[in-house]
């Protein structure tokens, strides 16, 4: 049996212009997929490769929340373009995890000074490629995400001197 569904222009430009948005929720524990964990560790590498991913401390975010961060996470710390950057296990120690939640005041700026989208992404951005083609920007969703992170990190780095980024 051969279907055939007839789109109406009406319908074409209904798809043409449907937005996403980007998914800033928290969830605890790892998740998989596109994601970033954020693992606690309290010992250096030096070697040694063990983590633990079922510490209830674990966090992650999806990977387009992410990308708004990732610039602030290269500029403070060089070795991430060296690293493995998007795609492995960084350790990242308590200091510059504070120097990176103190780059987060300049973005807020921006955002509530309704500088345009395509600004924000290029300034903040380090893989814009990686960015959904269209997405509705929500300026309140990615300040109060900005806000849940910075406290989910303060927290952590409290407890233990290494927050580790587990790439997808």
């Amino acid at each position: 049996m051969l279907l055939l569904r007839v789109i109406t222009p009406d319908a074409a430009r209904d798809v043409r212009f449907f937005q996403m948005s980007i998914d800033y929720s928290f969830v605890d524990g790892p998740r998989g997929g596109l994601t970033f964990d954020f693992i606690p560790c309290d010992h250096d590498f030096c070697g040694k490769y063990d983590c633990d991913r079922s510490n209830p401390a674990v966090f992650n975010i999806r990977e387009e929340a992410f990308l708004f961060i990732e610039g602030f996470v290269a500029r403070s710390f060089p070795d991430w373009t060296r690293n493995y950057r998007h795609w492995g296990t960084t350790w990242i120690g308590r200091d510059i995890w504070l120097n990176i939640l103190s780059r987060f005041d300049e973005l807020r700026r921006d955002v509530r000074g309704n500088a345009p989208l395509r600004a924000i992404v290029d300034k903040y951005v380090l893989y814009a490629g990686l960015m959904p083609r269209k997405y509705k920007f929500h300026r309140k969703a990615l300040l109060t995400f900005l806000d849940r992170f910075e406290d989910r990190v303060r927290t952590v780095i409290q407890h233990y001197p290494y927050l580790l980024i587990g790439g997808i």
